[in-house]
């Protein structure tokens, strides 16, 4: 889909909705960075200017499904801001690939050149504490695998745990998460994530971590399984100056101690 027939599809869209007087549209997502298929659907952000709300919603437009946010643009400077502060950068992925479509007096452009002089700003994380909680966390639900081996709870809870193991792998080398319904598709399409990233400075997990991964995602015996999950656990912290078996943590919190 080419921009021209994007732009007449946000036009109906617009006219639908009764939206005026907005500072600019933005489009993002699969139709822009030539990624989509038949369950694509448009994904576009109206800025206004003094919105006192947030809106979202979806709706079919000649037969396309439109997906929408509807933000003012001193929140949205306030929300990429605590982004960044979060070491989490993933959100600004879509003001990276964006296209405007409509800008009022350059407020559009300012905003999204500030999005993305964010977005291309590495990640930096120190292995702290509350890490060292979340390996030991992630360790002893390896260990409820064990015991859940013959129950039919055992591949929800070992996805859930290969999911946080992902997570916290990449805080802590400070990689750009992303979504985890595109997770597989990223990781073994380099074409696909560059394009997708489109930032010279994140990289995917180096490929023994992908590999391991990877094949954690396959559903074979259960006792296959323990041991790659196992084995991504032991390969994602083996470097790390922590012991999950022998540590104490210790956590102060401002009165009142409320638990």
């Amino acid at each position: 889909m080419d921009m021209d027939m994007i732009k007449a599809y946000v036009d109906n869209f617009c006219k639908c909705l009764n939206l005026t007087d907005y500072l600019g549209i933005i489009v993002y997502g699969s139709y822009v960075g030539g990624r989509s298929n038949d369950l694509s659907d448009l994904d576009i952000m109206i800025i206004m200017d003094n919105y006192c709300t947030m809106d979202c919603g979806s709706i079919m437009i000649d037969g396309l499904r439109i997906e929408y946010f509807i933000q003012d643009i001193n929140r949205l400077y306030e929300l990429v801001r605590l982004q960044i502060d979060d070491n989490d950068p993933s959100h600004l992925t879509k003001f990276a690939t964006c296209k405007i479509l409509y800008d009022t007096d350059n407020k559009v452009s300012d905003f999204i050149n500030y999005a993305c002089g964010l977005y291309n700003t590495k990640i930096t994380h120190e292995f702290s504490d509350l890490d060292r909680f979340s390996i030991f966390g992630i360790n002893n639900r390896i260990e409820d695998l064990e015991a859940l081996i013959n129950s039919d709870s055992f591949y929800a809870t070992y996805y859930v745990v290969l999911e946080k193991i992902r997570s916290l792998y990449i805080s802590i080398n400070g990689i750009i998460d992303l979504p985890l319904m595109k997770i597989e598709r990223l990781y073994t399409d380099r074409e696909y994530a560059s394009k997708y990233i489109a930032s010279d400075i994140y990289n995917l997990p180096d490929p023994d971590f992908i590999n391991l991964y990877l094949e954690c995602l396959k559903i074979d015996d259960r006792i296959t399984m323990l041991e790659r999950i196992r084995e991504l656990y032991t390969y994602s912290f083996k470097n790390l100056d922590f012991d999950a078996n022998n540590f104490h943590l210790k956590f102060t919190k401002n009165a009142p101690f409320k638990v």
